[in-house]
């Protein structure tokens, strides 16, 4: 029994057809097949049954899975192990959502891979469902908020940061509708309604003595964090941001706070990885390296050098 014919069969189950498979990972859909032919024959059982364009486990599919699982896992330690003795070169691949994805998880990978030449990197931006998917195959994870219950409990979680959410606006909105200091003035003004930081389309804030729920209105709303803050600056309303997410804009006099007593509750951001991986090496060298410098990386530099147009030194 081969240990690609056992991760092929996982992935297939995970993904319900051989061109699903194929579009993920780019497996050959006729390579699939073989795989899974060799495996049912070894087992002497069928695993898969057509049902329409799906393949749905069968009875013996189910009990074999969980095995197999097990048996990806070890070869999984078996690897770390190995790795953990040896030089040469090494692939993290990484993933994390929209929301921290160029802000946080790319400035602090690139720099990770600038002090180790021996690491490459294949950084991927998934939605919260895909991200703590088994067949994403990823080393490991940065999250903001509380990680998915029943995906992550066979998961390390290490906390890097913790961050709240404001208000902000452009100071030439601030001019043209005035700047706001009660819940009240803030009736006045056009809220940009951003669903990209967590879905939610209301902001529940409070100034630590009392609560309040801001369903925003206005004439833009946006499920990306990046045309949300865009249409900030460009005046056309209030944003709720997280408040790395600002740093540069307020640094340079693009936004302003507004009622910056008023917050989110706080938000954890967390690096998760499977807890069969804790002796790989490599994992937990970027662990403690993205908690160690996290707050260097309140920040957007494309390029280094643009940090010193914000008077930020290098990390």
């Amino acid at each position: 029994m081969q240990i690609d014919d056992i991760r092929a069969f996982e992935r297939i189950a995970a993904c319900g057809t051989l061109s699903e498979v194929s579009r993920r990972y780019g497996n050959a859909k006729s390579s699939l097949s073989h795989q899974l032919r060799r495996l049912e024959t070894e087992l002497g059982t069928t695993l898969f049954e057509r049902k329409g364009s799906q393949l749905v486990l069968t009875e013996a599919g189910e009990t074999f899975l969980e095995h197999a699982r097990d048996i990806a896992r070890a070869c999984e330690r078996a690897e770390d192990a190995a790795r953990s003795q040896r030089g040469g070169a090494v692939k993290l691949r990484i993933g994390t959502t929209d929301e921290l994805g160029t802000n946080l998880m790319a400035p602090m990978c690139l720099s990770y891979m600038r002090r180790n030449r021996d690491i490459s990197l294949d950084l991927l931006v998934l939605n919260k469902v895909d991200l703590f998917h088994r067949d994403a195959e990823l080393d490991c994870i940065l999250f903001a908020g509380p990680p998915p219950e029943e995906e992550a409990k066979n998961m390390i979680q290490r906390r890097i940061a913790r961050y709240v959410s404001r208000m902000y606006a452009a100071p030439d909105h601030l001019a043209a509708y005035g700047t706001p200091h009660t819940l009240d003035d803030l009736r006045h003004h056009p809220l940009i309604e951003n669903r990209g930081a967590g879905g939610s389309p209301v902001w529940s804030i409070s100034n630590d003595r009392e609560r309040a729920v801001i369903r925003p209105e206005g004439p833009v709303a946006s499920n990306d964090n990046w045309v949300a803050k865009l249409s900030a600056i460009q005046a056309v309303g209030v944003g709720f941001f997280p408040d790395w997410f600002t740093v540069d804009e307020v640094r340079a006099g693009l936004l302003v706070p507004v009622m910056p007593e008023w917050h989110s509750d706080v938000v954890s951001i967390s690096v998760l990885y499977h807890t069969h991986r804790f002796s790989n090496p490599h994992i937990r060298a970027l662990a403690d390296f993205l908690a160690g410098r996290f707050q260097g990386f309140y920040h957007f530099p494309y390029r280094e050098n643009d940090l010193e147009l914000f008077g930020i030194q290098p990390s």
